[in-house]
């Protein structure tokens, strides 16, 4: 016989009284409350059968039939009724009155057969409905069925068959079924403590997360703006000349996007301290919205995604706070339009709709972007929480959408949102119509400005501009700077553009495509990117042979230290935090390029000196030996070459070129025929090959030219050699 357990018992149980109507913790109630009526009703029937069948007590045999008609009633309805409640407590009232007319019958309190513990187990069973009002009025109608027994017991008799012994067993009985039900009224008590204790610290354990999370994305997003303010701060002090015009602008900028950060915030202390308040003015909601979209349109133009606005021609005038529907706005903006990729739409409608016999205001923001997981929908208006998304690292705080939230319900209004993954997601906003403040001439425009308006994006696409190889200087390194900040990219280019010839790309992707085109030098790049964010791209750029050897610098927001290990794990050189110093990002980068000028050396001078396997340089000696490896199985082939070895190592000729030229300083055409000349001067020394055959094995068909070779490698003639 297969076991089952008590949570397989409570799990049928809770399946048989699902109501999805009813909440959690209403659900629980209404399963407690039906044990309760279940081992009540058990009890009943074996009341019934000693007190009948045994004890003989045929003249109360009603008071059994009520019981059984009221369950046979009751449990049906209990099921399939959302206020369980009253069929429990009505029920259990009409047993409290019953029970009150079985006790005069049998002459009163002191021969009531126990009878007078079935009031108070109905008073306490409607405890667990969950109803107090209901659970204070059955305790006050047993007490009233005492103060009536009391009051006529002197005019009761006892009947016959009231015997002291049959009164005797029956109160016993009743007395243990008392006891019974009072311990299960306090395990279930404990239990519900217990539950909500552990409820009480699991949510102190999400408010301490939840804290955490959001001090570290705090951080993450004022570290940009910071890094940009402190560098453009020290290059107006240090060329003022230049900066001065441009410099006040980019800091203003920056300043606007961190006194947003802070005032999002602020908002939320405010909103939790009930310290929020509307501050409404009458006015035309078209003409305001057609201006906070207006503001949007050149950070749409720069993403390369299209803005559209669909609203009546006839004027909408109603109440609203200028001030918190502009934050609504452009935090539904600014997320449509960061979330869409470039070509994509964004449309905000605004019309008027029907609702219950009165008119809203329905605005709608809809896109084209990569929507939200459905697991994620749900959530999506929670403090501090973000979207789960690999495919499209950007940073924020999590707060956005939660203060957009709470002022839409600070306007009585309502905010819902539809989405499909990879299709795009649409923002609905109700806001009910109302005609009772002071009017504004100009609609309060004059309220907010284009820069507070979206400053929550100040990540454009990062400067575009391309270098042309051919024209790049040769005694300058290449320098690889990926990052989405058109302002850090700038003011990394005012630093190292006199020591390096500068690539730019705006993300991990892009970043991606322009290493593996022209093999850059070293790499600076920051980690929360589109597309593809900095840490994806680099464990691609260290798993491909052709890039595996390209040094990499990690500049970022995330300075925590589990980020850092990460980044150093999958093979960052090194790990700057922003805001950082000018100096030190000097210093590190030219360290790596003089540790990539010891590499040229081990390299470049001993065609055949064994890597040792714990060298500091495996990755660039493995591709060296494998280099060496096609080299001596095509010795004797005069016809290999440079397009061989490119076919072999499945990498184009400027790769190739590139990546050999960047480990060895030396061309793949000269290393080559060193290869070539070397062997053959070991075959000359150690083996006793004369010059002919040396020239054949080692792929010279031309016997003059493989000694004018050999004399401009060795400094002398290969016949020296002969013995």
């Amino acid at each position: 016989m297969k076991y089952v357990s008590t949570k397989d018992i409570i799990v049928r149980i809770d399946r048989y009284l699902a109501d999805p109507r009813l909440d959690a913790e209403t659900q629980l109630r209404k399963r407690w409350a039906w044990i309760w009526m279940v081992v009540t009703c058990v009890f009943v029937a074996i009341t019934s059968f000693v007190e009948l069948v045994i004890l003989k007590l045929w003249p109360i045999w009603w008071f059994g039939f009520i019981f059984w008609a009221g369950y046979l009633i009751g449990f049906p309805l209990y099921r399939r009724m959302k206020r369980f409640d009253l069929v429990i407590n009505i029920l259990f009232t009409v047993f409290i009155v019953a029970a009150l007319f079985a006790m005069l019958q049998t002459g009163g309190i002191s021969t009531s057969l126990g009878f007078i513990f079935i009031g108070m187990n109905c008073a306490m069973g409607s405890m667990l409905a969950g109803n107090l009002r209901w659970t204070i009025g059955m305790f006050v109608t047993y007490c009233v069925t005492i103060i009536i027994l009391g009051l006529f017991q002197s005019s009761l008799t006892t009947p016959e068959y009231i015997t002291p012994r049959v009164n005797t067993l029956s109160f016993v009985g009743l007395t243990v079924w008392i006891n019974a039900c009072i311990l299960l009224i306090v395990i279930l008590f404990m239990k519900d403590k217990s539950r909500y204790e552990k409820s009480e610290a699991e949510k102190l354990r999400k408010i301490d997360e939840a804290k955490t999370k959001l001090f570290t994305n705090v951080s993450h997003e004022f570290r940009t703006p910071l890094t940009v303010i402190q560098g453009i701060a020290e290059q107006m002090e240090q060329h003022p000349e230049k900066w001065m015009q441009s410099g006040p602008g980019k800091i203003k900028m920056q300043s606007q996007l961190l006194l947003r950060l802070v005032n999002q915030m602020l908002n939320i202390a405010k909103i939790e301290a009930d310290e929020m308040h509307l501050e409404l003015i009458h006015g035309d909601i078209c003409r305001f919205i057609r201006y906070v979209a207006g503001t949007f349109q050149s950070l749409a133009d720069s993403m390369k995604v299209e803005l559209i606005l669909n609203q009546q021609e006839d004027p909408i005038y109603t109440d609203y706070d200028p001030d918190k529907l502009m934050h609504v706005l452009s935090n539904l903006l600014s997320n449509a339009i960061k979330f869409t990729p470039p070509g994509g739409l964004v449309c905000l409608e605004v019309s008027i709709a029907p609702e219950k016999n009165k008119e809203v205001i329905l605005i709608s923001v809809r896109d084209t972007g990569r929507g939200i997981p459905e697991a994620s929908v749900s959530k999506i208006f929670e403090r501090f929480y973000q979207v789960p998304d690999k495919h499209d690292q950007t940073s924020g705080t999590g707060l956005g959408l939660a203060v957009t939230y709470e002022l839409i319900k600070l306007m009585n209004g309502k905010i819902s949102v539809e989405s499909r993954e990879g299709k795009g997601s649409v923002f609905t906003v109700l806001l009910p119509v109302s005609k009772t403040a002071e009017k504004a001439a100009d609609h309060g425009v004059s309220m907010i400005s284009s820069e507070t308006a979206h400053a929550g994006i100040t990540k454009a696409k990062a400067d575009d501009r391309t270098y042309d190889t051919d024209t790049i200087q040769a005694e300058k390194p290449v320098l690889l700077i990926v990052e989405d900040n058109k302002d850090v990219v700038e003011y990394l280019q005012t630093i190292l553009q006199k020591e390096y010839n500068l690539e730019i790309a705006p993300n991990g992707e892009a970043g991606y495509e322009k290493a593996m085109e022209i093999i850059p030098d070293i790499i600076l790049s920051d980690v929360m990117m589109p597309l593809m964010d900095g840490f994806e791209m680099l464990e691609k750029l260290k798993a491909d042979i052709r890039t595996d050897h390209i040094p990499v610098v990690i500049l970022t927001a995330r300075g925590d230290f589990n980020s850092k290990l990460a980044g150093l794990a999958i093979g960052a050189d090194h790990y700057l935090i922003k805001p950082f110093n000018e100096k030190e990002l000097r210093l590190k980068l030219g360290n790596l390029l003089e540790l990539r000028r010891k590499m040229q050396k081990h390299f470049g001078t001993l065609p055949f000196q064994p890597q040792d396997e714990n060298s500091s340089f495996k990755p660039e000696g493995l591709f060296i030996k494998r280099i060496n490896a096609l080299i001596e199985k095509e010795m004797g082939n005069e016809d290999f070459g440079i397009n061989d070895i490119c076919f072999s190592m499945n990498m184009s000729r400027a790769q190739l070129y590139r990546k050999f030229s960047a480990i060895t300083n030396n061309s793949i055409g000269k290393y080559l025929r060193s290869f070539r000349l070397y062997k053959a001067k070991e075959l000359l020394e150690n083996q006793g090959k004369n010059v002919t055959e040396t020239a054949f094995e080692t792929g010279f068909k031309n016997l003059s030219h493989f000694s004018t070779c050999f004399h401009e490698e060795f400094g002398f003639s290969p016949n020296k050699l002969v013995r």
